[in-house]
């Protein structure tokens, strides 16, 4: 019985011990698995992936982004077409056919009729007119018919237009006849001078017989 007894004696001892070795082993691996740090996986142990796209793939992504340019991102760079070379343009020369100017001729009937002995020039009563070249646009040409004659038909009469305005006789207006008859006399070109001018008709003999002026008209040709 003692033998038994010192048996079962040492197997529990045994027991004892072997429960504190397994605490102990637990306690140390549990130590072990929180203290392990974690492996970081290393540039040789990471799978690469290469995305590998072909020339076809490669010309449908850019048609994709022309079309469809990606949103907040920058627009894809468009080259413009180059501007087509100007072509000079033709110089048109239009040759403008001046037009033809017409001629027209204007009558100014004089008023007043008188005749004199004296060889000095009188004024004609009643013949006083004003006259202004700008009256007459285009004016060409002034001529002055004057309706006159001698008495007796021999020596001169005369008969000329005097600018009272300016105190001078009307350049080209004097005119003549030695006939006894009534004859229509007609002046060379009349000049007169610019502005408004009061004109009257003067008349004289260089002989004792009357120089008579019956009428007289301006004649008045202008081109427009």
């Amino acid at each position: 019985m003692g033998g038994r007894y010192l048996m079962r004696k040492e197997i529990r001892i045994l027991l004892f011990f072997l429960g504190i070795v397994d605490v102990v082993a637990i306690h140390a691996a549990l130590g072990y698995l929180l203290l392990k740090k974690p492996v970081v996986p290393t540039a040789e142990s990471m799978v690469q992936y290469i995305d590998r796209c072909g020339e076809e793939c490669q010309k449908y992504i850019d048609a994709s982004l022309k079309s469809h340019p990606p949103a907040g991102g920058p627009s894809p760079k468009i080259t413009p077409a180059p501007m087509p070379t100007p072509i000079p343009a033709t110089k048109i020369i239009y040759q403008t056919v001046p037009k033809a100017k017409v001629r027209s001729t204007t009558y100014v009937t004089l008023s007043g009729s008188g005749s004199t002995t004296n060889r000095d020039w009188v004024n004609v009563a009643g013949s006083d007119f004003y006259f202004n070249l700008a009256d007459y646009p285009g004016l060409v040409e002034v001529y002055l018919e004057a309706n006159m004659k001698l008495v007796t038909g021999s020596g001169l009469a005369y008969v000329q237009l005097f600018d009272s305005t300016n105190g001078i006789g009307v350049q080209g207006s004097e005119v003549s006849t030695k006939a006894g008859a009534d004859t229509l006399v007609v002046s060379g070109q009349v000049s007169f001078w610019q502005g408004k001018n009061l004109i009257r008709v003067q008349v004289k003999s260089l002989t004792t017989e009357s120089a008579v002026y019956n009428s007289g008209r301006l004649r008045i040709v202008t081109e427009n």
